[in-house]
Formats: structure tokens, sequence, C-alpha cells
């Protein structure tokens, strides 16, 4: 009973440290291949708590390895735009300008009920006053209203992440790569490793983020 009680304490404290070393979020938060490593670190760990004949070495071993592989996998969606997009996809807009795109909530297989229940649950009545509802990759519902002035109506777009250019939206803004850098010798940055975020709002409106590392 001994042995079963420190075993059963010991792997709960590696759960523990594994969950908080890749990182902080709550459960209706995590991507996908972070909620696949959360299931599976409690099932190892669950396999050695309940059989006390089985070498600890049977769930740490896996459970290193997860671990591992979790943060190969944060490290290299970091550095890499596309293997970002192929491990956890991309915001969907559901949304736009006081109309549903009913192509896309197809797609995603969502109902009319769902959406008009999550408006709700951000008090939002009227899909008029929505100018974007957006399925976020971790699936939470994002919301940008109209305002009354108009300085909140843009819709960010993701021009430099991490130092790295995104060039994908530069043609939703019809931006070139040499538009970005004469913004940034403008704001007397170098380059666009200099950036730790860069984004542009519908209206025209550039915000940049220096790296400070």
């Amino acid at each position: 009973m001994q042995i079963a009680l420190v075993r059963t304490v010991f792997l709960y404290a590696v759960v523990i440290a594994v969950m908080r070393t890749l990182g902080k979020r709550q459960i209706g938060e995590l991507e996908p291949s972070e909620l696949v490593i959360t299931i599976l670190v409690s099932e190892l760990a669950a396999v050695p708590m309940q059989n006390s004949g089985l070498p600890l070495a049977a769930g740490l071993v896996p459970i290193a390895a997860l671990f591992s592989l979790g943060i190969l996998t944060s490290v290299l969606t970091l550095k890499s735009p596309w293997l970002r997009k192929l491990f956890y996809g991309k915001p969907s807009v559901i949304i736009r300008k006081g109309e549903f795109v009913q192509s896309e909530i197809r797609r995603l297989r969502l109902s009319a009920d769902e959406i008009s229940e999550e408006l709700r649950l951000k008090k939002i009545t009227d899909i008029k006053c929505v100018k974007y509802g957006i399925i976020e990759t971790n699936g939470q519902m994002s919301i940008i209203e109209y305002s009354g002035d108009g300085t909140n109506d843009g819709l960010p777009v993701s021009l430099i992440c991490n130092g790295r250019l995104m060039k994908e939206n530069l043609k939703l803004t019809g931006m070139s790569k040499d538009d970005i850098l004469k913004i940034l010798r403008e704001r007397n940055i170098d380059g666009v490793r200099d950036v730790f975020y860069m984004c542009r709002n519908e209206n025209g409106t550039v915000s940049v983020v220096e790296n400070k590392s």
C-alpha cells in the first residue's frame, strides 16, 4: 500500500511538472496537439499507478518522449509559420460585416444555433453589430464589434511574427516586402528580424512591436 501511494504521488508530481513546463493554458484554450499530449500523458501516468508490478520507467519514458515532442513542436511552429498552420490550422471567419459566411460555417460543421448561443454569451443579440466573428485555432470564438467612432472597426492582419515575415498575409493587404522594409526604416528599425510583431488594420494603421531580445 505504501509503495502504491509513493508511486502515485511521484507520478502526480511528474505530470504536474510536465504540464507546467508545456504552458499555462486552460483546457478549453489548448491547441489540438497540446490537448492530445495532455490526454496521453494522463493515460500513461495511470498505467503504472494501477499496476504496481510495472516499473515506473514504463510510464516515465513515454511521458518524457511526449514532453520532448511537445517542446519540439512548440519550437518548430514558432520558427515556421507554415508548420504552425499545419499543426494548428488557421482562424476561420464565420461572420463578416454583419453577415454569416455560410460556406465557412458549413465547412466547420457549425449550426446557426451554436453561433447564436456564443453571441448571446458575449452579450450580443444582433448579428448586425458584429463586424467579424472568428473561430480561432483553439476553437474559441472571437468577436469584433462595430464601434461608434470607427476606431476598432479594422480587422488586424499580422505581417511579422517573431521576426518572420508572414508572406501569405502580405497578399491580403496588397503590400510587398519592400513596403514593410520602408515602414521599418521610417521607425529606425533595421530589418524584419528586429520586429517581434507587426500588424495592419483595414484603416491602414500599422502597429509595430520591436524585438527586445
